[in-house]
């Protein structure tokens, strides 16, 4: 029985089915020279091989239809007689595409379908349908995105439209069960939208009453694209928590398709060598993209995946180094934790800003800079972000320095940078050249003890530096810092400075700090809270003998709750309306903890410098670009500007000893002295630690005070 809207078709042999308002197009001799029309074809060939598919223009009475054909090549008896009772290939996309434009579902509308059977064997099959003009498969899509790498936020819109598609399409009925990336094609992009998903290759699909879990997870397990964009994928298709059972049922179809992968080298060798000859693509875990939401590289392999990425070899070097360096580091670390807040510290100049040259305007943040004094500027410049985006930076970093401004600089490299080490080098080169007096400091690659950051060894981390030693001599003014890992891993740290090139030195060692997981900075990791770090920070520096003794933080901040995608330990991918992970603070919280680490990192003595990351950022800045009255200071501008009014100029004196939890510290200043004091997870009543005079909140006005709590106030006496 037809389709509704459709009609049986038997002629010259064919028979099948095909829509009412089309029949005549293909009642006639033509359908008996098709075969011979697909296979001679040299133009509008869509697909090659054992099934073809040719677009073929097809007349009557005047009119012109532009069908899309696709000839199923001939088959084993076995399948014939399957397809004798359950339908033809043909057939069953036929039926599969009809059951989806029923449901709504993209697809290219069914034409028609024409099967030729002779004594029981299937000898011609086709399925006709509408021919879109200028699709694009999900997977040229996701290559495009890969090689303009990103932005993630993009690649987000893509997989939301594929999400939906496959949601509906499974809410209908249908399972797929062969929904690689090459059977979802999109049509053109109006704009910055993506295009609507079509699903076709349809002719191994089912239609059920309702899907299970496994075939809903079938489908999911033959996409190939690095599995942390694959997880958001399954997030957004399941738009609250993924249920255990599919998430059972997906690990099966996701190792079976590995499985089938791993294994096609045997099954089919000759296939494997011809492909292997002509090219080897872009590896999953050679995928580099970047997110401007929360401004770094996005997370693409999920942490089985990161693992595989370090081999065994890198493991036992970073083991060996840490090994030889821990006597030595752990009594200089003992050393220097009996001199914590022991020293007098002036805190002029050690207190810097990051600004973002690449997704911001640059006027508006000079602006609220000028408001913090002149402190100085971290700039960084990205290898992905090609030479016109540097010749912007370049020409703030010039305007900077014609104010006088002290600038340090973060270079950033990408999987590109390794993977191509002439690239590399070429920008290296265009951007030194231009910096070559005008900056303090420059910060050698960045965050490398991350897989995300295009950093998979000991080894590419050493290629990278390799070329700063040629480049040292020919811009001896250029002090260098590194290697610039992240959070509490000092082992990696080691490891990367006992394998720098020979030959190389930093001036600087710089670290990327980060406490926020750990919530306060008083707060304890282990037997380390953040003046722990800072001084096993500063004993790793003075034994090393690869860099001087001088610390710089060179990025530290802690995420804001409700700002989704935009914070950094949310992105690439936030349902709308989440709070985000539990070490998100409130934006009270987040100048509170801010004054905390910069007084207890300088003033403890370990750290000369700390770059705040940074001025503008909706996520985790100062200032919030996206606040819906324009931009928005936030209560820790408030709070960092009057710091530096208040101490910025002031140099710390001691360390007062009170309670537990209990901190005061005292800074002498040009017309007298000031004491800080706060708490951490209490609040302390008195005695005061000092006679004052009066005091100041964190926002600069008088209170008078009866306790302190989380909140650092100012003693003047």
């Amino acid at each position: 029985m037809g389709q509704a809207g459709f009609q049986d078709y038997d002629h010259h042999g064919f028979t099948g089915e095909v829509r009412r308002d089309l029949a005549q197009f293909f009642d006639g001799v033509r359908m008996e020279g098709l075969r011979e029309e697909i296979f001679s074809a040299t133009d509008g060939v869509l697909a090659k091989g054992r099934h073809r598919v040719v677009v073929l223009n097809f007349e009557h009475d005047g009119r012109k239809l532009e069908v899309a054909v696709k000839a199923f090549g001939k088959q084993g008896g076995w399948k014939d007689r399957y397809d004798r009772e359950r339908g033809s290939k043909a057939a069953r996309s036929f039926a599969a595409a009809c059951f989806l434009q029923e449901h709504g579902v993209g697809t290219p509308s069914p034409f028609a379908y024409f099967d030729r059977w002779e004594g029981g064997r299937l000898v011609e099959s086709y399925y006709l349908s509408e021919y879109l003009k200028g699709l694009k498969s999900l997977r040229d899509e996701l290559k495009g995105v890969y090689q303009d790498r990103g932005p993630a936020d993009h690649l987000v819109g893509l997989l939301e439209k594929v999400a939906a598609t496959m949601r509906k399409m499974h809410d209908a009925g249908f399972c797929h069960r062969d929904l690689g990336n090459q059977n979802m094609e999109l049509t053109p992009r109006i704009g910055d939208e993506w295009g609507e998903v079509n699903v076709i290759d349809l002719n191994r699909g089912r239609i059920r009453k309702k899907l299970e879990m496994r075939e809903r997870a079938l489908d999911f397990g033959r996409l190939l694209m690095p599995s942390a964009f694959l997880e958001v994928l399954v997030r957004i298709y399941w738009g609250v928590k993924v249920p255990l059972e599919f998430r059972k049922e997906f690990k099966k179809a996701r190792r079976r398709f590995e499985w089938w992968t791993r294994s096609r080298k045997w099954r089919h060798p000759i296939k494997t060598w011809r492909r292997g000859r002509k090219s080897k693509g872009l590896k999953m875990k050679d995928v580099w993209v970047w997110d401007r939401k929360s401004a770094q590289a996005a997370i693409t392999l999920e942490r089985r995946e990161r693992k595989k990425c370090q081999s065994m070899w890198n493991h036992i070097r970073i083991a060996g180094a840490t090994a030889r360096a821990l006597p030595g580091v752990w009594r200089e670390y003992r050393r220097q934790m009996a001199g914590a807040f022991q020293r007098k510290v002036d805190l002029r100049g050690r207190i810097g800003m990051s600004v973002e040259m690449a997704d911001l305007e640059i006027e508006p943040q000079l602006k609220f800079l000028e408001e913090l004094g002149r402190v100085p500027v971290l700039m960084r410049f990205g290898h992905h972000e090609g030479r016109e985006q540097w010749e912007k930076g370049l020409e703030v970093l010039d305007r900077l320095h014609g104010e006088g401004v002290e600038i340090m600089v973060a270079l950033l490299q990408d999987r590109e940078a390794v993977l191509s080490p002439e690239s590399w080098r070429e920008f290296l080169e265009f951007v030194l050249s231009r910096m070559a007096g005008k900056v303090a400091m420059v910060e050698i690659c960045h965050v490398v003890n991350r897989v995300k950051w295009g950093v998979h060894s000991l080894k590419e981390h050493s290629d990278l530096v390799a070329p700063f030693k040629a480049l040292r001599e020919k811009f001896p003014k250029i002090r260098f810092s590194g290697p610039a890992c992240i959070d509490f891993e000092y082992h990696y740290l080691m490891g990367a400075l006992a394998t720098t090139p020979k030959g190389f030195h930093y001036d600087a060692l710089s670290h990327h700090l980060y406490v926020d997981r750990r919530g306060a900075p008083e707060n304890k990791q282990g037997a380390f809270g953040t003046v722990e770090k800072a001084g096993l920070l500063k004993a790793i520096a003075r034994w090393s003998g690869r860099c001087e003794e001088r610390v710089v933080v060179s990025e530290v901040n802690w995420p804001l709750e409700w700002t989704g995608e935009w914070s950094p330990v949310s992105a690439t991918y936030q349902p709308k309306h989440a709070r985000g992970s539990r070490v998100h603070v409130t934006e009270e919280y987040y100048g509170f903890y801010m004054l905390r680490y910069l007084v207890l990192t300088l003033c403890s003595g370990f750290v000369d410098q700390v770059y705040w990351w940074r001025l503008v950022a909706h996520g985790f800045g100062l200032v919030d670009e996206r606040s819906p009255e324009g931009w928005r200071e936030r209560p820790a501008f408030a709070m960092l500007r009057t710091f530096l009014k208040e101490l910025g100029e002031a140099t710390f004196v001691e360390r007062l000893e009170l309670g537990r939890e209990v901190y005061a510290l005292r800074f002498k200043k040009d017309g007298g002295q000031v004491t800080l004091m706060w708490c951490n997870r209490r609040t302390y009543a008195g005695p005061w630690p000092v006679d004052f005079d009066h005091a100041l909140d964190v926002f600069g006005k008088r209170i008078e005070l009866n306790e302190v709590g989380e909140s650092p106030v100012y003693l003047y006496h």
